[in-house]
């Protein structure tokens, strides 16, 4: 699912608020019951990325100022895991403003269109994307980290959770928070957000937006959840709402309500389908493979740059400098350095180099040291460009303008 950069603050806002308020409902529990909670969390991530072959996630988020609705974001995505394939829907209200998005990917291809040109964009990748079509947070970077300051965070609450063991075995965790609940810490860290979210943000140049722009007395008034897990912990619905109050630079008081709805569907029963295309305008594109040198050989023969100098207050050349790449492949480049000067110029000729060279690239670039006879320099492959960059080490003739080691390849 694509998202656009204020639909991804305001979810990414939302989901916050509802999970530190999720987690600060479970601190009131017993260690077992807050364990329960970020198991099944956990549980459900790994099972997303890893353990289940397909599964549909259905996510929708409201949000309303003073009662209302001034913004909502609905996607439904239906994720093939075993098949690496994706398909979201995804529409939205922003203000006066109506968006639809449609997304697939694959391993091999991504489609996008939106409701603005009726236009499919395609994007065929020239080798298959590895990455995975979801990931699980908690396996990444400073995610220990980020779950023992959650766990800091949470102040000392009691009796605002019930958890209900289902006769199907499955569990409910439920419970409530209001304003006099809420821990400073929590609220403080909510008001720094909202301010970030909503303070700095400004409406679109046709001010459709109609999200209040918060900046001052930001206060959690109320949050409630609900969770619905089954017996081996894997989430099957999230509903949670918060009351957040606060004013804009005229001091006009908002009560902003936000609204999260999250299910997951047809566990290992989901398909992912690719839309048929035939009849429909499409715009096609090939994304390149940036980790690997696509054919190599083109990139084989002479670049030059021109040698210059400064005089009687003009720029006037002298020579060129040449590189002519003999080898080359994803490891390394080889070939012939040497320089040639214009006729009534040989007094700067005198130490005109002429040389072999070889370079290994650096892992997962194409740029190296140049390993050369009495002399040191680097070199760099411009990848689908004309031009490498190739530059010496040293100090030239001090009336020789210094190059910019930008070197262009040379046509016949």
């Amino acid at each position: 699912m694509k998202l656009n950069k204020k639909t991804a603050m305001i979810v990414s806002f939302a989901l916050g608020s509802v999970m530190f308020a999720t987690t600060a409902m479970a601190q009131v529990l017993t260690k077992s019951g807050y364990d329960q909670l970020k198991d099944s969390v956990k549980y459900t991530a790994e099972s997303a990325t890893t353990k289940l072959t397909s599964y549909t996630a259905d996510m929708s988020i409201i949000l309303k100022d003073n009662g209302t609705v001034v913004y909502s974001d609905d996607s439904l995505s239906k994720v093939d895991v075993a098949k690496g394939a994706k398909e979201t829907v995804t529409k939205g209200i922003d203000g006066l403003k109506k968006t639809e998005e449609y997304n697939y990917s694959d391993l091999n291809e991504s489609i996008y269109k939106n409701n603005t040109n009726n236009i499919y964009n395609t994007t065929t990748f020239t080798t298959p994307h590895k990455t995975t079509i979801s990931q699980n947070p908690f396996k990444e970077e400073g995610a220990t980290d980020m779950e023992k300051i959650a766990d800091a965070v949470v102040g000392n609450l009691k009796d605002a959770v019930v958890v209900t063991q289902n006769s199907d075995g499955s569990k409910t965790l439920s419970g409530s928070l209001s304003e006099a609940q809420i821990p400073a810490l929590i609220n403080a860290v909510v008001s720094l957000e909202s301010k970030s979210v909503f303070g700095g943000r400004s409406n679109n140049p046709n001010n459709e937006s109609s999200i209040p722009k918060i900046v001052s007395d930001v206060f959690v008034k109320e949050v409630k959840g609900n969770m619905v897990t089954t017996k081996d912990g894997l989430i099957q619905t999230v509903l949670g709402t918060g009351l957040i109050s606060g004013k804009d630079a005229k001091g006009v008081e908002h009560k902003l309500t936000f609204e999260l709805l999250a299910k997951m569907t047809d566990v290992n029963t989901t398909k992912a389908n690719k839309p048929d295309l035939t009849g429909k305008k499409v715009e096609k594109n090939v994304e390149q493979d940036h980790s690997k040198l696509t054919n190599p050989e083109k990139y084989l023969g002479k670049y030059k740059t021109d040698i210059l100098i400064e005089k009687d207050a003009k720029f006037v050349k002298i020579g060129e400098r040449f590189v002519d790449i003999t080898a080359l492949d994803n490891k390394g480049v080889s070939g012939r350095y040497y320089e040639e000067y214009a006729k009534g110029f040989e007094e700067y000729a005198v130490d005109k180099k002429d040389f072999k060279f070889s370079s290994t690239f650096e892992k997962g670039q194409f740029n190296g040291s140049v390993k050369a006879p009495n002399f040191t320099g680097s070199i760099s492959i411009d990848q689908g460009s004309a031009t490498i960059y190739f530059n010496a080490n040293e100090n030239s003739n001090e009336n020789v303008i210094s190059s910019n080691g930008n070197y262009s390849k040379v046509f016949k």
